[in-house]
């Protein structure tokens, strides 16, 4: 079973509707039991809390159910995650200066690298925008997630 663990900064927008979305592909596709999917923040400040309604609502517009509580980070994930994706660069360093071993380091990867059209480029935090800025927010997670999906899927 592949492990994957999406990290943004406060885990209520960016990051629970990846890991929703990715979760809604993958039943899709008949391999829910291959994966273990979840989410965090690397911020403390919105722990225990829903996702913020815009971004369910966004995900709702594709028939996809965010149902998540917001956690943070904890380092114990370099070793219980096979992979850990992050939504944009400075999201990855935060994560690298905390590793200890390059084994996990290797594990850390921008989730657009899997993008076929937004390959590289951050998804930025919707939370300061008017809904337009989460229904872009989620385009590029799904073609992310898409081509998440795909390689993985290849790989086995």
């Amino acid at each position: 079973m592949k492990s994957i663990l999406f990290v943004c900064a406060a885990n209520i927008c960016r990051s629970p509707t990846l890991a929703a979305t990715f979760h809604h592909l993958v039943t899709q596709k008949g391999q829910s039991n291959k994966f273990r999917i979840d989410s965090c923040g690397i911020g403390w400040f919105h722990v225990g809390e829903r996702p913020d309604p815009r971004a369910f609502e966004a995900a709702k517009k594709k028939g996809i159910l965010i149902d998540h509580r917001a956690q943070q980070f904890r380092e114990e994930f370099f070793e219980t995650f096979d992979l850990i994706l992050t939504v944009e660069p400075v999201i990855t360093e935060q994560l690298e200066l905390r590793t200890k071993k390059q084994e996990h380091q290797q594990k850390i990867r921008l989730v657009t690298d899997f993008s076929s059209k937004f390959k590289g480029q951050p998804i930025l935090d919707p939370y300061y925008m008017n809904e337009g800025g989460f229904d872009e927010m989620m385009e590029m997670i799904l073609d992310a997630c898409k081509g998440l999906l795909e390689t993985l899927i290849n790989r086995q």
